[in-house]
């Protein structure tokens, strides 16, 4: 290591990004990317589409129970 670093062209925030605009990765079981692949293509779908549409009909689902 350097003894000092010169900022003086630093750029503060440069490569923040905001907590909204990242993207969560989802992690899902063996089984379950199986299923959720073969029934995208049944669809005509790719998987995070699908995974997608599945997750907003869930949330709207959870709102209306309350």
């Amino acid at each position: 290591m350097k003894k000092e670093y010169d900022f003086a062209h630093a750029q503060q925030g440069r490569f923040y990004t905001k907590p909204e605009d990242m993207e969560i990765p989802y992690y899902l079981t063996p089984d379950l990317e199986k299923n959720l692949r073969r029934l995208a293509e049944r669809h005509g779908k790719k998987p995070e589409e699908l995974l997608r549409v599945i997750l907003e009909k869930e949330l709207a689902l959870l709102d209306q129970i309350g």
